[in-house]
């Protein structure tokens, strides 16, 4: 339908349209591309684990396999990481990354929101020297293997183990197997949000 006004200047009207709709149009531009090269930059720091209580938020997240059957190859998706008020297990979350693409055995959903049985789960074990510092920080993926009703001895397993936490992001190794590793690699997770 086209609009006239009285003096018949259908182009006055519809440049003001374009102008109105153009002003309502969002100015939020997209989320930049995750700069990759902080991981590859990133110096192991074991003391930076008592910084444990910033890692809260979304992230983007990247394996890359350097040993096992997929060595070379790479998976990237989002991890995210909510509060879990619980003596060594401080943060639980889930995860849309494709571990089959790195050589990494799934264990259950990685993507479970259930708190019972996350996709993710953070462990973090005390600092012999300093008990109130985290001696390590484990990311243990799969709902199976995160199951708060049963306690897992053996088995399968795919974990990331921190070995560093700076600027809004963390990373160090993943190893994955059963009765010992099978595939291994790097990874490093940037902030996508605010914590």
């Amino acid at each position: 339908m086209m609009l006239t006004n009285r003096t018949g200047s259908t182009a006055l009207v519809i440049i003001s349209a374009a102008l109105v709709l153009a002003g309502c149009s969002s100015n939020k531009q997209p989320d930049p591309a995750p700069d990759w090269d902080v991981c590859r930059e990133a110096v192991t720091d074991p003391a930076a684990l008592d910084r444990l209580g910033s890692i809260k938020g979304d992230y983007a997240i990247e394996l890359t396999a350097l040993a096992g059957k997929q060595s070379g190859e790479t998976t990237r998706g989002v991890l995210t990481l909510v509060p879990r008020d619980s003596v060594g297990v401080p943060y639980y979350g889930w995860t849309d990354l494709q571990l089959d693409d790195v050589g990494a055995h799934r264990l259950g959903d990685p993507g479970s929101q259930d708190r019972s049985a996350p996709g993710v789960l953070v462990l973090t074990s005390p600092d012999a020297a300093d008990l109130a510092a985290a001696g390590s920080v484990t990311l243990r993926i799969g709902s199976q293997a995160n199951r708060s009703d049963i306690v897992r001895f053996d088995g399968a397993y795919t974990a990331l183990y921190v070995r560093w936490i700076a600027d809004g992001s963390f990373g160090g190794e993943w190893a994955s197997g059963i009765t010992g590793p099978e595939a291994e690699g790097e990874f490093c997770a940037l902030r996508m949000n605010s914590p």
